[in-house]
C-alpha cells in the first residue's frame, strides 16, 4: 500500500468547508511537532484549495462525533 503524503493547503473560501459532506474537523500534527485543529478533506480534488501555500504535515487525528 502506497504511505499518503499529507499537505496542509490555504481554503479560498472556509465557509463552503462547514456543510460539505467530504468534510470533518481534525487535529493535525505539523512537521516542527506542533498541533493544529483544521477541516481534513476526503475528497482530494477539491476547487477550494490554494496550492501555492502546501507545506506537509507529519499526522492527521480525526476529531470524533465533531
Amino acid at each position: 500500500m502506497r504511505k499518503k503524503q499529507l499537505k496542509v493547503v490555504r481554503l479560498i473560501e472556509p465557509e463552503m468547508c462547514l456543510e460539505c459532506r467530504f468534510a470533518q474537523m481534525a487535529s493535525v500534527e505539523m512537521k516542527d511537532g506542533s498541533v493544529q485543529r483544521m477541516v481534513h478533506c476526503k475528497r482530494l480534488d477539491c476547487d477550494n484549495w490554494d496550492y501555492a501555500s502546501a507545506e506537509s504535515a507529519k499526522g492527521i487525528y480525526s476529531d470524533p462525533a465533531a
